[in-house]
């Protein structure tokens, strides 16, 4: 991968990463669209500490190139590989979301965001009948954000 200099640069990679993974993953060639997925998460990461401007954006995509990757693995009879995207995203997510000098708007959609890997990564678990882990993610996760989030709302995980 060259070295990106601009998030317009690395969102013309990503896409184009993202389409042929999906073209390989709908041949049911799943292992090889896993390998093309997780070069978008390889992709758009390091622009999650960079970029405030297009954050909201670069979490989304961030977030949707983990659950591609795990879908893809775990499609491939890969389910640890599969957790193991499932639960970076949720992890990364709640690890930016406890450091300070985040925007207000930027933490809200890093809250939603939040929600949606924590519904995955449980839904996830629970099919591979993890229901304590799952349960353990989920006080963590609530944890965290009670130290780290000033307007913590008492329901944000309630699905």
């Amino acid at each position: 991968m060259k070295n990106q200099q601009n998030i317009q640069d690395v969102m013309k990679d990503w896409e184009s990463y993202t389409l042929r993974a999906d073209e390989l993953y709908h041949q049911q060639q799943y292992k090889s669209a896993s390998k093309t997925f997780s070069k978008s998460v390889d992709l758009i990461e390091p622009w999650l500490e960079r970029d405030e401007k297009d954050a909201n954006k670069v979490m989304h995509l961030f977030v949707l190139s983990c659950h591609n990757t795990a879908h893809a693995f775990s499609q491939s009879g890969r389910s640890k590989e599969a957790e193991y995207y499932y639960s970076h995203a949720h992890f990364r997510l709640l690890s930016l979301i406890s450091r300070p000098k985040r925007s207000a708007r930027i933490m809200e959609n890093a809250l939603f965001e939040l929600k949606t890997t924590l519904s995955q990564l449980k839904y996830f678990l629970m099919a591979m009948n993890k229901q304590q882990l799952a349960g353990n993610i989920q006080e963590e996760s609530i944890r965290v954000l009670r130290q780290s989030y000033v307007n913590y709302v008492e329901d944000v995980f309630t699905v």
